[in-house]
């Protein structure tokens, strides 16, 4: 019996430490902005869900992209929220396009926010690379309990957290085999730290070594809250060496509009990769359970945690 595990997340803050706020970056808005894939999705939602007249509440609008599309589908009013320094470029874009008062900008929390009125549409892409981790649950919960009109919709309406056992070739020997010995020196305590974090990759079917499962899923439709624990037993489908998990969202944001940032799909997300510290070997129909745990963001704590192990079973 092998156990393995990993706990951390690797923050956006740690790669940019002398910025407070990863969002100032205009290079990171761009890289969403231009994801067709989400685009022509959440486009997609937008036509079928928002109709002439409605009122509408955008949660995390960024620069403003989603607000903007509903009121170009009719909606009367868009109430914006964003609590990044990015709602300052999504207010001179809605000044350069002359939506005028039909846009109004909350440069908050939207769990402080009071629009005054009730709205027939909350929509958001607070979606994170592994789902949730962007504060997503919490937040929507919070506008459809407060904001959102009897008969109202939320988008998404459902998001999912996949996972895969996978052989990843690229990160993991680039960052985390790489820790040995450098200059005649003993770097290998650095692999220790690099077991601890989520990678963003590319992977493709060939790197999984078992049929996805659905660890968390939220329905905005019907929940009121998101278990934070999982444990699945996947078994594996061909062989090779167990390096990790893969993870990945799949989000329903409106009845047959499905939004995945899963392999083979080309989106700004991409896979999430965990590692493990020692690979496992494995052949067709041995069998893996996974647990995994996380803490969310909350307005009380802005922290994310995600923790998994990884036990292989014998006979």
């Amino acid at each position: 019996m092998i156990l393995e595990g990993v706990n951390g997340m690797l923050d956006p803050s740690e790669l940019f430490p002398e910025v407070p706020n990863i969002y100032e970056f205009p290079s990171v808005h761009a890289g969403m902005l231009y994801d067709k894939e989400r685009l022509d999705k959440y486009s997609a939602a937008i036509r079928r869900v928002v109709k002439e007249g409605d009122i509408v509440a955008d949660i995390g609008t960024g620069t403003g992209l989603l607000a903007f599309l509903c009121l170009k589908a009719g909606a009367k009013r868009v109430h914006a929220i964003e609590r990044s320094p990015a709602i300052k470029w999504a207010k001179e874009i809605a000044h350069k396009n002359k939506f005028g008062n039909r846009i109004v900008f909350y440069e908050e929390d939207s769990r402080n926010c009071d629009l005054g009125e009730k709205v027939n549409v909350v929509i958001s892409e607070l979606i994170g690379h592994i789902a949730f981790e962007e504060g997503m649950a919490e937040s929507l919960f919070d506008a459809k309990e407060r904001f959102l009109a009897a008969d109202g919709i939320m988008i998404p309406e459902s998001v999912e957290l996949k996972v895969a056992l996978v052989e990843e070739n690229e990160v993991y020997p680039d960052c985390v085999d790489c820790w040995d010995e450098i200059a005649g020196i003993d770097f290998s305590t650095m692999r220790e730290r690099a077991i601890k974090a989520c990678y963003l990759t590319s992977l493709g079917n060939k790197n999984l070594l078992s049929e996805p499962k659905t660890f968390f899923m939220v329905d905005f439709r019907e929940s009121k809250g998101l278990s934070l624990q999982g444990s699945h037993r996947f078994d594996v489908c061909r062989a090779g060496k167990v390096n990790g998990i893969a993870l990945w969202f799949e989000a329903s944001l409106s009845p047959n509009v499905m939004l995945s940032s899963g392999p083979e799909k080309k989106t700004h997300w991409r896979q999430c990769f965990a590692p493990i510290s020692i690979p496992i070997t494995v052949t067709d129909y041995d069998k893996i359970s996974v647990d995994i745990d996380m803490k969310l963001r909350t307005k009380e704590d802005d922290s994310f945690e995600f923790n998994f192990c990884m036990e292989k079973k014998t006979i």
